[in-house]
């Protein structure tokens, strides 16, 4: 067998492992995953708020840490540590992968999650108590993180219409009053003629009235050159 082609740490096309090389470890499932907030909330808006804070009459459940979406991260990667055990490599679980994990931590059974507004769910036994509990709180957090999203998709996308809302706006509004106004000036035309011959009428009186001051003037100093020059007076002009 020609061996020529091989490089020095391969034999039969297939790698030597290196010395002191640890194999690198599969992917584990992000058991953070495994409830689908989408499935418990269709809507993106009906997941309550996060934290949830609530009072029974016994006690109040307050929290204290950090708020809002970073908050809300912050709380996921503490969940996930929680729930994957600090795995370094992690995936999302297929359907199969999420069903079976489904049946081993939960039944449809129960309500011990009302407050989240989830019915027919609850822990399969003791055992998976603690686990389905951090479980039905990472689905809280992440549910509030995707309403989160989902009310900057809507504040930008109204923020796009926003300026072809105004414009639409503008435009009827101008329809409407071009319509009322139209109207109105037709019902008015009448009285607006009878209005503008009253302003002509006075405009004309007034300018006939100062045409006749200043012939009456220039008569007078037409009258007074005539005597100086020994002339006919001329004749009064005559106004009809």
């Amino acid at each position: 067998m020609d061996l020529s082609n091989l490089s020095r740490d391969t034999m039969f096309g297939k790698p030597f492992p290196v010395s002191g090389q640890a194999p690198q470890p599969q992917a584990a499932i992000d058991l953070t995953h495994v409830l689908d907030p989408a499935e418990f909330w269709p809507d993106p808006m009906s997941c309550p708020d996060w934290p949830m804070e609530y009072s029974n009459g016994f006690s109040t459940r307050r929290y204290e840490g950090q708020r809002g979406k970073a908050g809300a991260e912050m709380r996921m990667q503490m969940l996930g540590s929680a729930l994957n055990r600090g795995a370094a490599s992690l995936r999302k679980p297929t359907q199969e992968e999420r069903a079976s994990e489904f049946a081993r931590i939960f039944k449809r059974a129960g309500s011990p999650f009302y407050r989240y507004g989830i019915n027919d769910l609850s822990a399969r036994d003791r055992l998976t108590e603690d686990q389905a509990r951090v479980m039905v709180d990472a689905l809280h957090v992440r549910g509030y993180l995707r309403k989160l999203e989902a009310i900057e998709a809507r504040q930008e996308e109204a923020r796009k219409e926003r300026p072809r809302a105004e414009a639409r706006q503008t435009l009827a509004s101008y329809r409407d009053t071009v319509k009322g106004s139209t109207e109105e000036i037709a019902a008015l035309a009448e009285a607006a003629a009878r209005h503008q011959q009253r302003i002509d009428d006075e405009k004309a009186f007034n300018r006939s009235r100062m045409l006749r001051q200043s012939l009456e003037a220039l008569h007078a100093n037409a009258v007074t050159a005539a005597h100086v020059l020994g002339e006919e007076a001329p004749a009064r002009p005559a106004f009809s």
